[in-house]
């Protein structure tokens, strides 16, 4: 029996243990009901082809692994099976497996099935009502051949490959150039007897001129006896998308069946896998098994996310040139020959790439040494010759400048002004530090010039911009010279300009010889002009002078009357008066255009200047039969130009528009004169209906002695366009829409405000 005092010490502790299993049972519990509400997440499945995972296997489940999570952007679960269907699928198997599949994933909330690679694909098909009925299957690893007058379910969507070995056989025999022979290795399984056909199919499309050779259900120890006796070098080519089951009945990988044939070849091995790149081939068109499963696990998010299988089509996926750069060394073929698009693996870094910043650092230092080696071999030359080279430099400086005609100068401006302005600077005399006073160079200025050379100077001080002034000085002789001078502020001291003078008279005279003979050239024309309108002048003339006759001849009569009508009298003589002074406005106009002289410059109305140059031609117009159209805009802003200038110019487009419609019948000949402004521009333009101007010689119509007249010199719409630009203006030429042309002169609304 226990002693009362010890029960008593028990029962606490008892309670306590009870008190504390309770606590635990009720927090485990507790967990369980939180584990019971969280959702069950989203399961995948992934039914590879093969018993054991192969190297495509294991890069599908590997991407699929890591793109779908983090595309779906919640937890998923990814389960994955691996069959043992790639050498065919019997009933019993199938049964049983759909039996398995359907038991062991019945409660794992299923979503997608992934049919990963040619033979789990008729496998899925097989049990799809039965192990996961109203599942999408997404299929990854088909090839598009394979799925050609299939009826698929709807609910079996995913991505295709092309697995047709033309392109790799025609990149193998681009690479081979001298290539006349195909030897194709295939195993001895149903998936072999699938490549047989599409490269019997390729070989033929090849042409005659290439031999074929099909190694198919052979042993390994056969096959590779046949590959050591092919005549070494690279006239033949090999292609083999590996096996799983040789003709002896071995079972390999498709790798390992690669790697051995590759191994054994004395000829290029190419392949249609990206997995077997590295195993021995040189490569060939393949479409890469990571992107195969990164376009099948973007299908599978679009599925988790609630799209149905309707809404995605199946489409191929691309291939691309994938090849082994050890390979192509290996065989000696030119690399410049791949396609642009072409991926090539396992390059080796050259020397440069591997151990680029130590060959830069060792270069740099070796320059660095050999630049201070030379500093000091070349320190003593270089002294010794330094005071002999200034020398001669400023010779030769010399020389130059005095050939030139420069003339080296500092000005210092106005030194008493610059101590109010800047406090504390010390004053200057003339002549220090070989300057000489600006004061003096204004004295010996023009005086026309001396406020421009002033203003000119201040403003390069005060801007810092470089000084660009010409000016006249006059000579001890009274001759006047001109003078380019350029010069910029002195860095220290920026009240001292330094510079260059040089004497440009020699140019001004040429310039204003120059001027004075186009003045000649455009008077020239300017009369010849008038010469080709003397007609009209005379007729001009001929009409106030045949009115001043027959009036005069009447009031003479009226006086021998006995009785004189004094205001008829009077109507007369004011009849007189007013046609002479209409004949001394003709005779003004012409004047003025026969006179040679300055451009002298007015504000002009164009619309007046147009009416009044029309009825210095009229005349020659009607003899020309040539109709006249004035389409002239009121109120158009007036212009600052010369009078007779422009009328020239006018007269010269009117009399050329006329000389481009003599070759057309007399009634369709109109001539439009054009005035119009807006706010841009003011223009005038000539228009007529001639046979306008060739295209290819359009740009060349002011180009001087340029002329489509016979017996034209050309100088005529030269002169016009340089009297244009002296106005600031543009003139251009222009071939009508329908026929004709039209010569336009413009003045931008800038120049004219």
């Amino acid at each position: 029996m226990f002693d009362r005092h010890e029960l008593i010490g028990r029962a606490p502790r008892k309670n306590a243990i009870d008190i504390a299993m309770f606590v635990v049972w009720a927090a485990v519990f507790a967990c369980d009901a939180v584990v019971a509400q969280r959702p069950t997440p989203d399961g995948v499945l992934i039914l590879h082809s093969n018993q054991r995972p192969t190297p495509a296997a294991v890069v599908i489940e590997d991407t699929l692994r890591s793109v779908v999570p983090r595309g779906l952007q919640r937890d998923v679960e990814i389960y994955s099976e691996y069959l043992e269907v790639e050498r065919g699928i019997s009933p019993v198997y199938a049964g049983a497996q759909s039996e398995l599949l359907r038991q062991k994933y019945k409660d794992r909330n299923l979503r997608v099935v992934v049919a990963s690679g040619p033979e789990a694909f008729p496998f899925v098909t097989q049990i799809h009502e039965h192990a996961f009925p109203n599942l999408p299957v997404v299929h990854i690893a088909v090839p598009a051949d394979r799925l050609e007058g299939l009826a698929l379910p709807p609910d079996f969507v995913g991505r295709t490959v092309d697995l047709d070995p033309t392109a790799t056989l025609q990149l193998a025999l681009r690479l081979q150039p001298n290539a006349t022979r195909v030897v194709v290795v295939v195993g001895a399984a149903q998936r072999d007897r699938v490549w047989e056909r599409r490269l019997r199919a390729s070989v033929a499309r090849l042409g005659d001129g290439i031999q074929s050779e099909f190694l198919s259900g052979l042993s390994t120890a056969e096959v590779l006896r046949r590959l050591k006796s092919l005549p070494p070098g690279t006239g033949t080519v090999v292609f083999t998308p590996g096996y799983f089951v040789d003709g002896a009945g071995a079972l390999v990988s498709p790798r390992q069946s690669v790697e051995t044939i590759a191994a054994a070849s004395v000829a290029p091995v190419y392949a249609a896998l990206d997995t077997h790149i590295g195993a021995g081939v040189v490569g060939g068109y393949m479409t890469p098994y990571d992107e195969q499963a990164r376009q099948a696990a973007d299908v599978v998010v679009r599925l988790l996310n609630g799209a149905t299988p309707s809404e995605i089509r199946t489409i191929p996926l691309p291939v691309v040139p994938i090849l082994d750069w050890r390979q192509l060394k290996r065989w000696g073929l030119n690399e410049h020959l791949l396609p642009a698009d072409a991926v090539v693996r396992f390059r080796e870094p050259t020397a440069w790439e591997s151990y680029w910043d130590e060959i830069v650092a060792v270069i740099i230092v070796v320059l660095l040494q050999a630049g201070l080696i030379a500093a000091l071999l070349l320190e003593r030359r270089l002294r010794r010759r330094t005071a002999s080279a200034l020398a001669n430099s400023e010779q030769q400086m010399n020389i130059a400048a005095s050939a030139a005609r420069l003339s080296m100068w500092t000005w210092d401006v106005e030194p008493e002004k610059a101590r109010a302005i800047v406090p504390g600077r010390p004053a200057r005399t003339q002549g220090q530090e070989g300057s000489i006073r600006f004061h003096d160079v204004l004295e010996a200025a023009h005086p026309a010039d001396r406020e421009h050379l002033d203003r000119s100077v201040r403003k390069a001080l005060a801007s810092g911009e470089e000084l660009n002034v010409e000016y006249r000085v006059i000579a001890p002789d009274g001759n006047v010279r001109w003078i380019d001078a350029r010069g910029q502020a002195d860095n220290v001291d920026q009240l001292r300009l330094r510079g260059l003078t040089l004497d440009i008279t020699a140019r001004k005279i040429a310039e204003l010889q120059a001027e004075t003979d186009r003045s000649a050239l455009t008077h020239m024309t300017r009369v010849s002009m008038m010469g080709q309108l003397s007609a009209s002048i005379a007729h001009q003339l001929n009409q106030p002078l045949a009115a001043i006759l027959g009036n005069a001849e009447t009031a003479r009569r009226m006086l021998e009357r006995e009785q004189i009508d004094l205001a008829e009298l009077k109507e007369i003589c004011d009849d007189i008066v007013a046609e002479d002074k209409r004949a001394a406005e003709v005779i003004r106009r012409l004047g003025a255009l026969y006179k040679r002289g300055e451009l002298k410059l007015t504000m002009l109305d164009l619309n007046e200047l147009v009416l009044e140059t029309l009825d210095l031609v009229r005349t020659e117009l009607l003899t020309r039969h040539v109709a006249v159209v004035t389409d002239l805009a009121p109120d158009i802003p007036t212009i600052y130009g010369g009078r007779i200038q422009l009328q020239q110019v006018l007269l010269n487009l009117i009399l050329n528009a006329a000389d481009a419609m003599d070759a057309i019948d007399p009634g369709e000949r109109t001539l439009t004169v054009r005035s119009g402004h807006d706010r841009a521009s003011v223009h005038v333009c000539v228009i007529d209906r001639g046979t306008g101007v060739a295209p290819l010689d359009i740009g060349n119509v002011f180009d001087p002695f340029w002329s489509t007249k016979p017996g034209g010199i050309g100088i005529g719409l030269a002169i016009c366009q340089s009297i244009i630009n002296a106005h600031h203006g543009t003139l251009t030429a222009s071939n009508n829409a329908d026929r004709g042309a039209t010569f336009c002169a413009e003045w931008p609304m800038k120049i004219l405000e």
